[in-house]
């Protein structure tokens, strides 16, 4: 159940080595970094920041991820985030080859 609950949350799938089912989910956030999600007998354990919680329940869970989203978001951060991209580009498409 969780699995599919952090598939559409923008999950990655991380495989074993020996190839049996993942039981590491990675998502990326600019902003936080990497969010790990591990699944638990009966719930799972996000880790963030070095910060561990577990949830064995979805609302639970869905309110932590919101949080998470909402704590760093942040409208300049973006617009200065689009501002260095574009000062990024311009400035690799002076480099001569």
């Amino acid at each position: 159940m969780y699995r599919k609950y952090l598939l559409k949350r923008d999950f990655w799938a991380v495989p074993k080595k020996n190839g049996d089912e993942p039981n590491c989910y990675v998502k990326h956030d600019v902003a936080i970094g990497g969010i790990y999600a591990y699944l638990r007998h009966r719930g799972v354990k996000i880790t963030v920041n070095g910060e561990s919680r577990f949830f064995n329940n979805f609302n639970d869970l869905e309110s932590y991820l919101d949080q998470l989203r909402l704590s760093t978001r942040n409208d300049t951060s973006e617009f200065m985030a689009i501002i260095n991209r574009r000062s990024t580009t311009k400035l690799l498409r002076q480099i001569p080859f």
